[in-house]
């Protein structure tokens, strides 16, 4: 027998059998699907036609593709993803470069090892699923791919039965299920998110709202039905009127869309007046925004979380909000915000485009010539929207770019709440009163389950301020003029086309809602205690322990002594079988045996007995079939007999023929065979 034949045989009895390699499939199959969620379509269809080649291969046992063809298919999956992101790192890319990989590396696994690090890069995949989703559910589901993966790992290791892996891998998780929770519990947290990556440029928001605002842009917010926040009211809740919750104020118009920019930034905090309105403390849950600013209850004052108040009296935070995120803010409901307006606001608030829309200019100079007081022209505009026939539709006709608020204002009269916004604050900037775009959440509504309330996307809004000299900056929403059901009752109760709006926009109190609503506060439970567990929360539970106070650093040491031990007992039960059996002459024996079949090409797998190895290797070298089957058996006597284990002459025979054996490669006999 050749040496390459050699080589090969010795490579396919170490490899995994055919239904391992299927399992191996369906490990990976199981990992990736929750990323068909967030991945992009390509990156599924080129790694799902691979790990089917794989699967089928497995059952007709088709050999595996030479390393040439990997290479250029690997090569090509990191073109695929240096065309599709523009790079091979960062979150999308990365997981999407990972997928693609493991997919290839089904394509070399011929031996045991090569499954193992399979494996271990799988859970390595499994685990960046909490960097998209961090949800109970997603939770669930990775505890399932676990299973599944470490009874993977004991099937490698063992090459038991699936029935049997898998209450082997039941019983390693259950073991460790409470040392991972004491270690949750007690080990000292840092601030952040348990779970968090610099997320990747231009990645959408998850809330929707963004720093500027056009026509249709808040339409389609409110097809939205996905959760932005969950809302605590400390105090009691507020009046469904009341229920205003400040986003991003929008300064800039260019004829079509209102937008902030970094100049907002340098204008002065907005300053609340004291003694006005009644404070209001609310948790807040707000989901990834990947911007800046804090959802608040207008008008925030502060958080417990570092911010600032903007010249918008926007929160702002210090980064961006790319995790979900918990904080406590204090409002001044009905609070008065900037009595005075210096000089540089006042321009910003009065800026329009040098030219645009002239049927909506030429109605506001008539209004600046027939009215004295600013509050006067504020309630003609409001005036205008309750007379004439406007609608509170989310199917708006289509406006001009160049003539956007004429074409809303004169021909359609029909527009969304950014079409109000947007309108009534070009019309107070043109009749000279400064006004500005407020974008943020109208409504809120309970859950059925816990003590807290949902703000949804669909209940994205827009509305004005105009400053009055006196009473600040007053909040208008014309909104409410053509549909005041819509501040009571939400955007179901207003509009005529509520087919339209999403499903949990729109639904109230049959089953499956409150299926939905049930699962809604299950999830808000595990934020609150799993995900949202901080230094803060982890304190509480100390003191509820009675281990709070100055327990810190004890706290810290003692959670380190408890790891460096189990570390230490676990080298120490190895070091002790390794120490028992390298001490033990028969079994050194042995192993030197093997030692010398493996130089050779013959290396023993993991889960062979002494007998199954002897007999395999004996129907590849039929010259070494005698000698090693002898030896064979005799240690499987001194192992296993105790009566043959006893006997001192019957060691030293075993010992020195083991000594003896000296296996020649292929094609030369054996120094035991010529030496008898």
């Amino acid at each position: 027998m050749s040496r390459s034949a050699t080589t090969a045989a010795s490579e396919f009895s170490n490899a995994p059998d055919a239904s391992q390699r299927l399992r191996l499939v369906v490990c990976l199959s199981l990992v990736a699907i929750p990323h068909a969620l967030h991945l992009p379509i390509w990156v599924l269809a080129l790694a799902v036609p691979i790990m089917a080649w794989q699967f089928v291969g497995a059952l007709r046992e088709w050999p595996l593709p030479g390393r040439w063809l990997r290479f250029v298919l690997a090569a090509a999956a990191f073109g695929a993803v240096f065309a599709g992101f523009g790079r091979v790192n960062g979150q999308e890319a990365g997981v999407s470069l990972l997928v693609l990989l493991l997919a290839l590396k089904l394509c070399e696994i011929r031996s045991h090892r090569d499954a193992m690090v399979f494996l271990s890069l799988t859970c390595f995949l499994l685990a960046t699923q909490f960097l998209f989703s961090q949800s109970l559910a997603m939770a669930l589901y990775l505890v399932v791919g676990s299973w599944v993966l470490i009874a993977a790992f004991v099937d490698v290791a063992s090459a038991g039965t699936p029935r049997s892996t898998l209450g082997e891998s039941a019983k390693l998780l259950a073991q460790a299920l409470p040392v991972a929770v004491l270690l949750f519990v007690l080990f000292p947290r840092i601030p952040g998110p348990i779970w968090g990556l610099p997320s990747d440029a231009g990645a959408q928001a998850r809330t929707g709202l963004s720093e500027s605002m056009s026509p249709g842009s808040l339409t389609n917010l409110a097809l939205d039905g996905g959760v932005a926040l969950r809302v605590r009211f400390i105090d009691g809740p507020v009046p469904p009127a009341q229920r205003y919750w400040r986003g991003p104020v929008l300064w800039d118009f260019d004829g079509r869309t209102w937008s902030r920019n970094d100049a907002d930034r340098r204008l002065p905090p907005a300053r609340l007046m004291p003694d006005t309105g009644s404070r209001q403390s609310v948790d807040i849950t707000l989901e990834p925004t990947r911007h800046d600013w804090l959802i608040a209850l207008d008008v925030p004052l502060a958080a417990d979380t570092p911010s600032r108040l903007d010249a918008g009296a926007t929160l702002t935070a210090e980064d961006d909000v790319n995790e979900r995120m918990r904080y406590r803010t204090t409002s001044i409901v009905g609070g008065v915000l900037d009595g005075d307006l210096d000089a540089r606001t006042r321009r910003r608030a009065l800026l329009l485009p040098v030219e645009g829309n002239p049927r909506a200019r030429e109605l506001a100079r008539r209004w600046h010539a027939r009215y004295r007081e600013p509050a006067e022209i504020v309630d003609a505009a409001l005036r205008r929207f309750r007379q004439q026939p406007y609608r509170y539709t989310l199917s708006p006709p289509a406006t001009r770019d160049n003539a956007s608020v004429d074409d809303f204002l004169f021909d359609t009269l029909a527009g969304f709440c950014e079409h109000y916004a947007g309108a009534f604050t070009f019309l107070m900037r043109a009749a000279g009163v400064p006004a500005r775009v407020v974008t943020g959440y109208q409504g809120a509504e309970r859950a059925t389950v816990g003590d807290y309330w949902l703000v949804r996307n669909s209940d994205a809004h827009a509305w004005s301020e105009v400053w009055l000299a006196g009473r600040g900056w007053v909040r208008v929403d014309p909104t409410a003029a053509v549909a005041p059901g819509r501040i009571e009752a939400g955007v179901a109760a207003s509009i005529d086309d509520r087919a339209s709006l999403p499903y949990m926009a729109r639904a109230s109190g049959d089953a499956w809602y409150r299926v939905q609503m049930l699962w809604d506060g299950i999830n808000a439970g595990w934020n609150r205690w799993f995900l949202a567990y901080g230094p803060q929360l982890q304190q509480r539970m100390l003191d509820l322990l009675g281990l709070g106070g100055g327990w810190g650093k004890p706290l810290l040491a003692l959670t380190a002594g408890v790891v460096a031990l189990l570390a230490l007992v676990s080298v120490g039960i190895a070091w002790r079988g390794r120490r028992v059996t390298d001490t033990d002459a028969v079994v050194a024996a042995w192993r030197a045996v093997c030692a010398r079949l493996t130089r050779i090409g013959y290396p023993r797998r993991g889960d062979e007995g002494a007998r199954a190895y002897a007999d395999r290797i004996a129907a590849l070298r039929t010259d070494l079939a005698d000698d090693l089957q002898s030896l064979a058996a005799q240690y499987t006597r001194l192992r296993y007999a105790p009566e043959h284990a006893s006997q001192p002459a019957d060691r030293a025979a075993f010992i020195a023929a083991a000594r003896s054996f000296r296996p020649g490669k292929p094609g030369r006999q054996s120094r035991l065979a010529r030496n008898p």
